[in-house]
């Protein structure tokens, strides 16, 4: 019998956790249980067990979120965890599970005695090098074991730690794991968020959030928006490359043009500019108009509600006074023919009208 160990059991059905509870005691370990995410937290940080049978699936989170947490701290970075799978699930849960830093996976239905010997090959000593997982992308260096970012800001220049939030981090440990290439929306929040039920809105906010605190690096190392793809880390050296290919690819000429001569690049139709004329434009009366055109006002676009009711008082102003005017007119002609004045009555009507 080997040395006794303590096992956690992460596990929310109660008459699975106790049969697994058995089996631990009698296998020589010490059981301890817990049945969320939360409460296994707590018991891997006060009681430090030395494995843990983890459940794919939890009451507050999943299994894969626990993993993560375990595996970005320096204290339970290399704690043996064994995932408990489902039974609907498939290869791909297996490979996530592993990819996450799981060290085995069974799946449901298990037996027993395969899971407790499983249990005695993690618990095995193992000799683990001291070596400390950096990475370096450009002037960004990130320290997993130490859950720390630093940058340099030039060549001579010392490193200056970034300060992250956990949801900041593990984004920024995406991208650096995953360096040049474009990660979709939907890539994030599956390795950020594990999973969850996250808009994709609230990814922007982060990049956002995460663009400002690598403001110190953005003579070299930029979070790139690739429209309709997503995100990439990318060196702003490589960045410019790309674009003065894509205008020499421009200028290149079509195949089959003779050397020499230029391309004529055809450019899009200037589109003409629409002037919104005032009420005051109008002429009155064909006031102002050029000889030969019609006295009455031509059509006017309005670019608003206001200047369309405007424009409607306007003309109703108008065709009121014009009303008053053929109405006098008319009766002017009316009173003439029943009555008509002499062109002495006429003078002196202008004379009085003169003195008025």
């Amino acid at each position: 019998m080997g040395t006794i160990a303590k096992i956690l059991i992460v596990e929310w059905d109660t008459s699975c956790a106790e049969i697994l509870w058995n089996e631990v005691r009698l296998a020589g370990h010490e059981p301890l249980a817990a049945f969320s995410v939360e409460r296994a937290a707590m018991l891997i940080e006060q009681e430090h067990p030395q494995a843990i049978l983890l459940r794919w699936k939890l009451p507050d989170a999943s299994g894969l979120s626990l993993i993560n947490d375990l595996r970005t701290h320096a204290a339970t970075s290399r704690m043996p965890i064994i995932v408990l799978g489902e039974e609907d699930g498939g290869e791909e849960e297996c490979v996530r599970a592993l990819d996450a830093g799981a060290d085995d996976y069974v799946k449901r239905p298990f037996g027993i005695r395969e899971l407790i010997a499983r249990v005695q090959v993690v618990l095995r000593p193992i000799e683990y090098r001291e070596v400390r997982r950096r990475v370096a992308v450009e002037t960004l260096t990130m320290d997993f074991d130490a859950r720390r970012a630093f940058a340099r800001t030039g060549e001579d220049q010392p490193e200056v730690e970034l300060q992250l939030g956990p949801t900041c981090y593990r984004l920024l440990r995406f991208f650096v794991e995953n360096p040049y290439k474009v990660l979709s929306r939907k890539d994030i929040i599956e390795n950020v968020w594990f999973g969850s039920s996250v808009k994709e809105g609230i990814v922007d906010v982060y990049i956002k959030s995460l663009r400002e605190t690598l403001d110190p690096l953005q003579k070299s190392l930029v979070i790139e928006t690739v429209r309709g793809a997503g995100f990439r880390l990318a060196s702003v050296v490589d960045m410019a490359r790309a674009r003065e290919l894509q205008l020499a690819q421009q200028e290149q000429p079509p195949l089959g043009a003779p050397a020499g001569v230029p391309v004529a690049r055809p450019t899009p139709p200037a589109q003409p500019r629409k002037r919104v004329p005032a009420a005051d434009d109008q002429p009155r009366n064909g006031a102002g108009s050029p000889a030969g055109s019609p006295l009455r006002n031509q059509p006017v676009l309005v670019s608003d509600m206001s200047a369309a009711v405007e424009k409607i008082r306007h003309l109703q102003a108008l065709l009121q006074r014009k009303t008053e005017e053929n109405r006098l007119l008319r009766d002017a002609v009316d009173s003439g023919g029943r009555k008509p004045m002499s062109s002495g009555a006429l003078a002196s009507g202008g004379h009085k009208n003169k003195r008025g």
